[in-house]
């Protein structure tokens, strides 16, 4: 219904702003992460999703259209609200929850409050298939921008030590390695990995 507001921002809340779009407030919850970077007075353009209940109708904003769509997968998790949805976007950044889930890394998710193994099991389960559809056409894109023999050496490399396909790709697709050997390469995968 409401894609998104610009306007000024008129009060900072621990997990809200309000805006002011042609002399209406609007009251956003937002994530923390987004929160600490804006100013009162800013002009802001913040993405958002109306969330409609019987009894209830709030607005949930995000600056980026990542995050918001994040948000929207999230929710469609049985047990998770959207309450939870921000929390876990104000711990981990979308990138971050993506590689997580691809490579079902269960501490990553059980390290935002409120998330323990068994719900940090079940977005893994719920959303995997989802997020490893949409970026592999990204991660696929940026393999093939690099046209480098040394980025498929190094992912044979990886999956020698153990890690999948799947798995090398999810990293090395947010990884700048254009002329990187086959060592930094590697270096640079497993310290991302290791990360989590």
């Amino acid at each position: 219904m409401y894609a998104f507001f610009k306007g000024k921002v008129e009060e900072i809340e621990k997990d809200r702003v309000v805006i002011e779009v042609n002399n209406i407030g609007y009251e956003i919850n937002m994530p923390e992460s987004d929160l600490f970077t804006l100013d009162i007075n800013q002009e802001i353009k913040i993405y958002t999703y109306l969330h409609v209940r019987e009894d209830d109708m709030r607005l949930f904003g995000f600056k980026n259209k990542e995050s918001l769509e994040f948000f929207k997968k999230l929710i469609t998790v049985s047990g998770v609200g959207p309450k939870v949805a921000l929390g876990i976007i104000s711990k981990v950044d979308t990138e971050s929850l993506c590689v997580a889930i691809a490579t079902e890394n269960v501490d990553a998710l059980k390290s935002v409050p409120g998330i323990g193994p068994k719900m940090a099991q079940k977005i893994i389960l719920e959303l995997k298939d989802k997020v490893l559809k949409e970026q592999t056409d990204k991660i696929n894109i940026k393999v093939k921008e690099t046209n480098n023999k040394n980025v498929e050496e190094a992912m044979t490399a990886l999956e020698v030590l153990g890690y999948t396909h799947k798995q090398i790709k999810e990293v090395i697709g947010k990884l700048d390695i254009n002329d990187d050997s086959v060592e930094t390469i590697i270096r640079k995968v497993l310290k991302e990995v290791q990360n989590f």
